[in-house]
Order: structure tokens, then C-alpha cells, then sequence
């Protein structure tokens, strides 16, 4: 049986650009196909090569044959830190298509990085603390985007455990990069709103120790466009842009034309 179909468009509030139907996946929270949002200068997001969502390690049968032959996922990019794969493990039907890195330095422990980030930005997500990961992972954001310059990465699809910070970061960054409106990039984050509540139960599923009610959970969980949005102007006020960004880190200029090529369209 096939995994069902959701309808996206209440996601519309936020401003951005309507989406394809994709299905849920039965064993996987927060899938979805990052759309063919317009770009600055014409064309279009390329449809059908950017697919992001959250831990997929409980995927099903459906949920394989979907990624791998509907949709045709040639690379899983995992971000999610070595630390993380005590809570259920890290092997999936796909793994000989994974490939592994986390934004964050591996030699530094996971708890050691959110304490940081908590002493500097305060507890849970932030425009901030986003800005800040920039700077904890410097080189290993330079590292994600030469894959993602590589042809055959693609169709891609990209997680970390939740599929929103660490993810949402990535693709945020990927979108500025390629010119889509500042609208559209928080929309596309907003969107992981829909996803809370299996986010929670498989949380809970795999053991993570959490703190407070469904609904405090919830509340620290959620994705307000508005946090997005700041992470973008952050982006462009620290370091002009997801383009000057990634050139300071050692990215090419030919890389960023390849991300360019493999992603970019002439709208229909």
C-alpha cells in the first residue's frame, strides 16, 4: 500500500509558494520535497532533487521503494553527530547510500556543543544560535556544499534528527544561495510545523530523555518562520551572503556555478 497523501497548502500562510503533493512516509517525520520555488533572475528551483526530513532509520518497505525507486534517491546526506546514534541506531534499508557528516566537529562531543550554544544564545533554537553554527562548523558546511557541487548527489535527501535545525540551516542557506525570495526560504522552514508531533513520538520511541509536557515540547520544537528569516539576515550582515559564506570557507567559484547548474531551471 502506498504511504499516504497530505495536503500542504494550509503552509501557504506563511507567504510562501505552493508545493507538490508528496506523500508521508510511514516511518519517516518531516519528509517533504523542498519545492521548485522562482529564483531572483528567472527560473526556478529544479524539481524533483532536493528532498529533506527528519531520522530515517525506521523507514518501511513503502517507505524504501518511495526514495529509491519513485523518487530515485541517489545520496542520503546524514548531518546528525556521532553522539546521536545511541537513540536508534543509524542502519535503514538505504544505507549503502548514505553519506555521513555532521556540521559540528566530530572530536567535540554533542553535549559540549549545546552547552556552548546554550551559555552563548540561551536554551533552544534561534536566529543566533543558527548563526553560530557557521562558526562552530566552518570548514564542515564548506565539505556539504563540494558534495552537493557534485552531479551525482543528485536526487538528494538530506536529515539530520529532527530534519529542521541542522537541515533547516543547510537548505536555507541552499536557497539564499540559488536567489530564492527571503519569503519562501522561511516558508520552507515553517513547514516542519506540521511535523511536531511525530517528531515527539519518535523522540520518545528512541529513548531521548525530554523534559515538560507535549505542549512545552512542542513550544521549544516548533519552527516559526520568523527564526528563519533572522538567520538569513544574520547571514547577510556577518558575512554578505550564503555565496561570500561558503567563498571564505574555500568553496570555488566553479562549486558554486556546479551547485547552480544541478539545481537551477528555466522556468516552465
Amino acid at each position: 500500500m502506498p504511504p499516504p497523501r497530505r495536503d500542504r497548502s494550509p503552509a501557504l500562510r506563511y507567504g510562501g509558494t505552493v508545493t507538490g503533493p508528496y506523500p508521508d512516509l510511514e516511518g519517516i517525520h518531516n519528509f517533504r520535497a523542498v519545492a521548485p520555488y522562482p529564483l531572483a533572475g528567472g527560473g526556478r528551483l529544479r524539481p524533483g532533487m532536493l528532498f529533506r526530513c527528519g531520522a530515517p532509520e525506521r523507514m518501511t518497505e513503502p517507505d524504501r521503494a518511495f526514495l529509491a525507486e519513485s523518487i530515485g534517491v541517489s545520496v542520503i546526506l546524514d548531518l546528525r553527530h556521532p553522539d546521536e546514534f545511541e537513540y536508534g541506531g543509524r542502519n535503514h534499508p538505504l544505507q549503502d547510500r548514505v553519506t555521513w557528516l555532521s556540521p559540528f566537529p566530530e572530536s567535540t562531543a554533542l553535549a559540549d556543543i549545546i552547552a556552548e550554544l546554550n551559555g552563548i544564545h540561551g536554551i533552544g533554537p534561534s536566529a543566533g544560535r543558527y548563526f553560530e553554527y557557521l562558526a562552530i562548523g566552518g570548514e564542515r558546511w564548506a565539505r556539504l556544499f563540494r558534495l552537493l557541487a557534485e552531479p551525482s548527489t543528485f536526487p538528494v535527501l538530506v536529515h539530520c534528527t529532527a530534519g529542521k535545525d541542522r537541515t533547516g540551516v543547510l537548505v536555507g542557506m541552499l536557497m539564499e544561495l540559488l536567489g530564492a525570495s527571503d519569503a519562501d526560504i522561511a516558508h520552507e522552514y515553517a513547514l516542519s510545523d506540521a511535523s511536531l508531533d511525530r517528531l515527539i513520538d519518535y523522540l520518545i520511541a528512541s529513548g531521548r530523555p525530554l523534559e515538560g509536557s507535549r505542549d512545552e515540547i512542542r513550544a521549544r520544537l516548533s519552527t516559526p518562520p520568523e527564526r528563519m528569516a533572522g538567520f538569513i539576515t544574520l547571514l547577510r550582515e556577518g558575512y554578505g551572503g550564503a555565496e561570500a559564506y561558503l567563498r571564505s570557507q574555500g568553496v570555488t567559484a566553479g562549486e558554486i556555478a556546479a551547485i547552480r547548474l544541478a539545481l537551477v531551471e528555466a522556468s516552465a
